[in-house]
């Protein structure tokens, strides 16, 4: 990775992942991250095979108020349905009615079998800002038998938590009706953790307080020693019967034997329903019955607490999922860096992925908020991709401008798929190649442009550049630079040739184009004179060998380019004197150098002018004048 890509890298995580924790510290992500906690809740009960629970309720339903002909149920009807519990075995009953006043006949009777019976539990309800609470019945006053059954909410007022202690603002710590069923049902009482004296311990198990910040809530009401509800048992619902089926004697004879009974409402016409994460609305005695549940199988060992990360944990999966979102993204290369449909199975797999780590940290008991992450993941692979692809924008911008004017569209396209092997840090690597090199230049120009006027003077020069820079490109080479009335064209360049064979072609395509040059010559000086236009010889030098290529010029000039001692060879044999000719018979000459004459892969007609001083140069080039195709002379 270059030294911009990761300082891009670098920096994209870190302002994804600062962004996403920023989202996160304000609560935004609060509900969706609820919102997957239910689905996963909901996918724990359908994989879990259902397993029979002790607790059965017996519901006060529409039938059993017309049954009774008002509302509410006297005392002498409840004191009947306790004393048929009792006879009937249950381990616990819990009354979750208010009966903090007595509805006659029967209140002698119905406090008397409250007082008498130390497995009933009954309800009382905290007083809240919109209203005073209501205390439990006036016998149990006093005997650590009456528990609140009042419920915490989340803002989408859905019942996610269970409370096992509140303050009850006075100072005094009341225990929830839920929590003394469960310790009647068990037969045990609570300890503190060993670890841990402020947590709580039933039987084997701890269950740590829920924190504001745990899992996905952030700044949640916490007050009170709260954990999270599962609602896993009995996913179809628990056993019911209706308060009349009870009363009549016409349950089975084991039906309630040794079950923990909870008794309330699910009548239509008293509305008492919460919304909870698995199965929708639920009249509030089932609620209690998935708290009482789930410590029960707390107490035994059977199930432990969901653990929710720590905070600096939750952090960490943030920036993983941004490095894994960033590096994907700077790693993956689509039509231009990273294509619409790459991108998308980035974001995709990766949900995919998270998906599959959440559910599976779930199963094992960890809860994995996921929806920061996910957005970290997208954000980086979004972010990454953006910079990337504006950033290869302008260096495809820069290659064509290098590329695109002399070589031909396939090619082009062919240097920027191979981008990394021509950019270094933004620019055009330096490399070494081996290439022939081929000068063209009018002969006379110089005195001819004293005498023609400026605008017929470039028509003659444009035209002959462009007739001859048609044939180096229609032979394969690149026309690299013009200069006045020549130019300086490569064979080999730009893309590196890996075998002799390429290399020999590379002259073989060299010589012909000077040669069709030759034959395009005589057409153009035929147009030339119909045009009243001045008759021109050329000067051609091809030479071959090893140089090097790479960008010369100042940002925003730069020109692809090849140097060395074969391009200034070939500068020298198109510009020498040393080599007598005669343009009024022959108005092109090719001088080549030993070594492109011996790459050349069809034997041409040549013959040898000798070792020749060039200007500038110490040693002697053997050179060759090119005289047409065929054999040598």
């Amino acid at each position: 990775m270059d030294r911009s890509r990761l300082l891009t890298f670098t920096v994209s995580v870190g302002l994804v992942c600062a962004g996403v924790l920023e989202l996160r510290a304000a609560g935004l992500f609060v509900g969706p991250e609820l919102a997957v906690y239910d689905r996963l809740l909901r996918s724990a009960a359908r994989a879990d095979p259902p397993v029979a629970s002790p607790v059965v309720l017996i519901q006060i339903t529409e039938a059993d108020i017309r049954e009774q002909e008002h509302w509410p149920i006297s005392d002498r009807t409840l004191a009947q349905a306790l004393r048929a519990l009792r006879a009937a075995g249950a381990r616990v009953i819990g009354l979750d009615l208010y009966r903090d006043l007595g509805v006659p006949p029967g209140a002698e009777s119905f406090q008397r079998i409250l007082r008498e019976n130390p497995t009933i539990i009954a309800v009382r309800k905290f007083g809240d800002p919109n209203g005073a609470g209501i205390p439990g019945p006036a016998a149990l006053a006093g005997t650590g038998r009456i528990g609140f059954n009042d419920v915490v909410f989340d803002a989408d007022e859905t019942v996610r938590r269970g409370l096992l202690f509140q303050d009850d603002g006075t100072g005094a710590v009341e225990w929830s009706f839920a929590l003394l069923v469960a310790l009647a049902a068990e037969g045990i009482a609570p300890a503190p953790d060993p670890e841990h004296p402020d947590w709580l311990r039933l039987g084997p198990t701890t269950l740590p307080p829920f924190e504001a910040n745990d899992g996905g809530y952030v700044g949640a009401d916490a007050a009170g020693y709260q954990f999270l509800a599962d609602f896993a048992a009995a996913p179809d619902g628990f056993v019911s019967f209706r308060l009349g089926t009870l009363l009549r004697g016409e349950l089975e004879a084991d039906a309630l034997r040794d079950k923990v009974v909870l008794i309330g409402s699910n009548a239509k016409s008293l509305p008492d329903l919460f919304e909870v994460p698995v199965g929708g609305r639920i009249p509030g005695v089932e609620l209690h019955a998935h708290m009482v549940d789930q410590l029960l199988r707390t107490a035994r060992g059977e199930v432990r607490p969901r653990k929710p990360l720590r905070e600096w944990q939750e952090v960490t999966v943030v920036l993983l999922a941004g490095l894994l979102g960033c590096a994907l993204a700077s790693g993956t290369r689509g039509g231009t860096f990273l294509g619409a449909s790459t991108l998308l199975g980035v974001v995709l797999g990766g949900g995919v992925l998270l998906a599959g780590v959440a559910v599976t940290a779930f199963r094992l008991g960890w809860w994995l908020p996921i929806v920061a992450p996910a957005l970290a993941w997208v954000g980086g692979a979004g972010l990454v991709t953006v910079w990337l692809s504006s950033r290869e924008r302008v260096q495809r911008a820069e290659l064509m401008g290098l590329f695109a004017r002399h070589v031909s569209p396939e090619i082009a396209e062919e240097i920027w798929r191979n981008r990394d092997d021509f950019l270094h840090d933004g620019r055009p690597r330096p490399r070494l190649l081996r290439v022939t090199v081929l000068f063209v230049d009018m002969k006379g120009y110089s005195a001819q442009a004293r005498k023609m006027e400026p605008a017929r003077l470039l028509e003659w020069v444009n035209d002959f550049l462009a007739r001859m820079a048609r044939e180096v490109e229609r032979h394969g080479g690149v026309v690299e630079d013009y200069f006045g009335d020549g130019f300086k064209a490569n064979f080999g360049f730009p893309l590196p040739r890996t075998n002799t064979a390429d290399v020999a072609a590379d002259a073989s395509r060299a010589v012909g184009s000077a040669l069709a040059m030759a034959s395009a010559l005589v057409a153009l000086n035929a147009d030339f004179a119909a045009r009243g236009l001045p008759r021109c010889a050329i000067r051609v030098g091809i030479a071959s060998g090893t140089a090097v290529v790479g960008s010369i010029g100042s940002e925003g000039h730069l020109k692809y380019s090849a140097v060395g001692d074969v391009v200034v060879t070939a500068q020298r044999l198109e510009g020498t004197t040393a080599v007598e000719h005669d343009f009024d018979a022959q108005p092109c000459r090719i001088l080549v150098s030993e070594s492109t004459l011996s790459l050349l892969e069809r034997p041409i007609r040549s013959e040898p002018v000798g070792v020749v001083s060039l200007k500038g140069g110490e040693e002697g080039v053997a050179v060759h004048r090119v005289l047409g195709a065929g054999p040598p002379v």
